[in-house]
Order: structure tokens, then C-alpha cells, then sequence
């Protein structure tokens, strides 16, 4: 009864913790994987946006340039009409002399109120052979606008300006955005360099400034911020490269936020079912099995210490019986096992070289004997094949393993199967104790010799370094050898000694 007490009392605290599991760690995993989920969405369709907004002032500018490069055209109001017609994102095209004077207009034309531009930054910039596209500003109309200004040249001069206006309150602009969603209640807002709307679905916000402007950074980006509404918003932004204007690809937090509570919260209600569910049928198994299961406990609590000690089906209940036998073919297997285990597990099983685990446990004695001042010197050398990968890539991998089986007797006919180690792929480690500077360079020039005669067209480049010559710390010894086998990587089938 005390047992059972006991694992009752543990299911109780099990289902405390399930629901705090519930509503800590997984609700604080589930919100950030989904909000890096839906930010990066936005983030990605916002350099798609930004691509396309580029492609189509590319596209304006090409269409203004053409009209700039065509006397034709530009003189004949009727070709011109029908020229504009085949470019829906400009309102109005506009020809200029070389005065700014205003020769002829296309499109959504209004009487202008003025009949020279020449003060217009737009014009300025195009007379002095620049393509221009302005930020948002408010024409003489009252209008939010922004301009495309192409110079006319002729005979190798500049001799008007063309000019494109696309009117951000109007459909033109509209039309490369309107058709786009982004989950509910999603939408793209376009901001000038200075900040400004360009384009918002909300067409008050045109020519307004962005309060999440100076907010934005870098190329391109996301992060949770408010709007101009106060409302918390999923903000992915990328910058027209062109242009320094942002194409920000926004969408609200609140709905998001209720449809991930109610999973959260569906997924609690399910792990409260299954744990009472899990209560119920505990109770029950340990009222009919505590007795046996604790015998059975404390046998398996004995493989703890080592002890693979069978027991006797016989002080068992019949229908444990299949149980207890599979525990004691277990254990006879986990005994074989572990005793092949003790052998194999420090051995490299293609070379046959000790491994990475041996070489980490050495480095800790050595360590050990350092600190104790027994130790009185040590060698390193690390080694690394040259043009491996280029055998392994023309003759295959069994030519490669070949190579590193040969490399690896060469190594324990030098030093000894105990000195040599394999870190993995063509990385190799030599250790040697007590060894003299002059024995650490011939030992390193014979593995490097005879590995050029016999490694199938590969050679070895080696580092070395030595206890306490170079330094009192193993962990710096073996970073010394690194720079020195780094050193004779360059050059390939070279034995490099550290030098500080």
C-alpha cells in the first residue's frame, strides 16, 4: 500500500506538471516557432513584392526611354495616347524641352496649372542625364504623386525630359498590389526612402508618414511591431534595392494569436483526459503487479553497479513468467555485449586505430600527469592526407578506405598500435611519451616518406608540436600542432614543426 501510495501520489504531481509543461514550455515553443514561421512568411513575400515593384519601374522606365529615344512619338499626340495605353501603371506621360517647358501631355490629364517644370527636382536631375524616380510628393493639384524622369537625347545631347507621374491615390499603383492577400486581414504598405506611404490598401495613408519606418534596417527583415493603428502586426520588410524605398508585408497578431490559443489550449484539454485516463489504469496495474514489479526493480536496479545477476522464475506469479524470461535472455545478451563493448568501444573500426573517445579519454590522463608532474615530455603530431578527396571522387571509396587502412600500419609500425588515433575522415593523431625533439621529426618524416610511396598517389601533411617545449597546456599543444599541420596543408607532403 505504501507503493502504491507512493506512484499515486507521482501520477497526481505527473498531471501538475503536464499542464505546466502545457502552458509554459510548449506555449512558449508553439508562439516562437510559429511567430519565426509567419515572420519569415512575411519577410519572403516581401522580397517577392520588392522584386516585382522593381521589375515594374523597370519596365516604366524602359517604356519612358523608349518614348525618349523616338522623335515620332513624342511629336504625334495621337501615337502617343496610344503608346501610353500599353503601360497601365502611369497616369500620365509628359514631354519637356530642354527649358522644362511643357510640349505635350498623355493620360489622365488634367489643364496643369503651370507650364514649366524646370524647378522640379525630377527635371533636373533627367537635364543632367540621369534616370530619376522621385519619393512621394504632392503635385501642384493637391495629389500624392511620384515621377519618372528620363532624359531626351539627340545628337549627343540632352534635349528635353520625359516625364512618367503614377498618382498613388489612383488605380494605377493599386493595380500591382490590390490582387495580393496575406492571411486574413493581411496587406503590403510601400514607404519612400524618407518614409513616406507610397502605397497602402487604405488609401488615407498615402503620402502619411509610416510610424514603423524608422524601425526598419538592413536589407531586408521582420520583427512584431505596432502600426498606425496601435495593434500589434507580423511586419516582413525588404528594400527596393533601386530605389531605397521598403515594401513592408503586414499582418495582424490578434487573430493569429486566437487560433493558436485555441490549439494550445485544445491540446491541454487532451493531455488532462489522457493523464486522468493514465491514472486510472496506473491504479489499477499496481494494485495487481507492485509486488512483483518492485522484485523486479531491484533486479534491474543491480545492472546499475554492473551485477547481470539472473532470477528465479519460480518466486514469480506464472504470468510473469514470459516477463522474467526475457529479462534473463536480456541479461545474458547485455553480458556478452557489454564485455564486446569494453573491447571495441575505443577502436576505430574501419583502421583499427584507436577513435576520437579514446584519444579525449588520454588527453584527460595526460592532464592528470601534467598536474602530478610525472609526465616529462610529449609529442603530437597531427596528420592529414592530401588529395583524399580527389581519390575518393575519380576511384571511389574503397579506394580511399584503403588508403587510410595503409596510412594507419604505417603509423603502428612506427610508433606502436597504442600512439596512433583516427579523429575521423582523413584526420590522424600520433601521441608519443618521452620523445626527443630530433626522434618526433624522424618519426614524422617516416610516416610521411612512406606514406608518398605507398598511398595510391596521396601524401601526408603533418603538424607537430611538443610538451613542454611549446607549452605546459595540452589543450594549446594540440591547437599548436593544428597551426603547424595548417602550415604544411599548403604546401602538401610536408612534416611542419610548431614555432612560435
Amino acid at each position: 500500500m505504501k507503493f502504491l501510495y507512493k506512484v499515486t501520489v507521482l501520477l497526481g504531481i505527473l498531471i501538475v506538471l503536464s499542464c505546466f509543461v502545457q502552458f509554459v514550455v510548449f506555449n512558449k515553443f508553439f508562439i516562437s516557432d510559429t511567430n519565426s514561421l509567419l515572420l519569415s512568411t512575411n519577410e519572403k513575400a516581401a522580397e517577392n513584392v520588392s522584386m516585382q515593384l522593381k521589375e515594374n519601374f523597370k519596365k516604366v522606365q524602359n517604356f519612358l526611354k523608349s518614348v525618349a529615344a523616338d522623335d515620332e512619338i513624342r511629336e504625334n499626340q495621337e501615337l502617343l495616347n496610344k503608346f501610353n495605353g500599353i503601360i497601365p501603371e502611369l497616369d500620365v506621360v509628359t514631354i519637356l524641352n530642354s527649358k522644362g517647358d511643357i510640349l505635350r501631355m498623355s493620360g489622365n490629364v488634367h489643364a496643369p496649372s503651370v507650364s514649366n517644370l524646370a524647378y522640379r527636382d525630377y527635371f533636373q536631375k533627367a537635364i543632367h542625364g540621369k534616370t530619376y524616380i522621385s519619393d512621394v510628393f504632392t503635385s501642384t493639384g493637391g495629389t500624392e504623386i511620384v515621377v519618372i524622369s528620363v532624359p531626351i537625347l539627340k545628337n549627343g545631347s540632352i534635349d528635353g525630359v520625359v516625364v512618367g507621374t503614377v498618382k498613388l491615390q489612383g488605380n494605377s499603383l493599386a493595380s500591382m498590389f490590390d490582387n495580393k492577400e496575406f492571411g486574413r486581414k493581411g496587406y503590403i504598405c510601400v514607404l519612400d526612402s524618407h518614409g513616406y506611404v507610397v502605397y497602402h490598401p487604405n488609401k488615407e495613408r498615402i503620402g502619411k508618414k509610416s510610424v514603423i519606418f524608422d524601425k526598419l534596417q538592413g536589407k531586408s527583415g521582420s520583427k512584431i511591431m505596432k502600426d498606425y493603428s496601435e495593434k500589434e502586426q507580423f511586419v516582413g520588410f525588404s528594400k527596393v534595392s533601386n530605389l531605397n524605398w521598403y515594401v513592408a508585408v503586414i499582418t495582424p497578431t490578434a487573430d493569429i494569436m486566437t487560433s493558436r490559443n485555441i490549439i494550445v489550449y485544445e491540446t491541454l484539454l487532451g493531455s488532462v483526459v489522457v493523464s486522468v485516463l493514465i491514472i486510472l489504469i496506473g491504479v489499477y496495474t499496481i494494485r495487481r503487479y507492485s509486488k512483483p514489479l518492485n522484485q523486479l526493480i531491484f533486479s534491474f536496479n543491480a545492472l546499475k553497479d554492473g551485477k547481470y545477476k539472473k532470477i528465479d522464475p519460480h518466486n514469480y506469479e506464472e504470468e510473469f513468467h514470459e516477463m522474467v524470461r526475457v529479462y534473463n535472455n536480456t541479461i545474458e545478451m547485455l553480458k556478452e555485449t557489454h564485455n564486446d563493448l569494453e573491447e571495441a568501444a575505443d577502436i576505430d573500426s574501419l583502421t583499427g586505430a584507436y577513435n576520437r573517445r579514446a584519444f579525449n579519454n588520454l588527453l584527460s590522463t595526460v592532464k592528470q600527469e601534467i598536474n602530478n608532474r610525472s609526465l616529462e615530455s610529449l609529442g603530437v603530431l597531427l596528420l592529414d592526407i592530401d588529395h583524399f578527396k580527389e581519390l575518393n571522387d575519380t576511384s571511389g571509396h574503397l579506394a580511399g578506405d584503403n588508403v587510410l587502412k595503409k596510412l594507419a600500419e604505417i603509423m603502428k609500425a612506427a610508433v606502436g598500435k597504442r600512439s596512433v588515433f583516427r579523429f575521423g575522415g582523413d584526420e590522424f593523431a600520433v601521441v608519443i611519451r618521452n620523445v626527443s625533439d630530433e626522434r618526433l621529426l624522424s618519426i614524422a618524416e617516416e610516416i610521411r616518406l612512406k606514406g608518398e610511396a605507398a598511398l595510391n598517389g596521396c601524401t601526408v601533411s603533418i603538424g607537430a608540436a611538443k610538451f613542454p617545449k611549446d607549452t605546459y597546456s595540452i589543450d594549446e599543444l594540440i591547437d599548436f600542432a593544428d597551426k603547424a599541420l595548417y602550415i604544411s596543408k599548403k604546401s602538401r607532403n610536408k612534416v611542419t614543426i610548431f614555432a612560435k
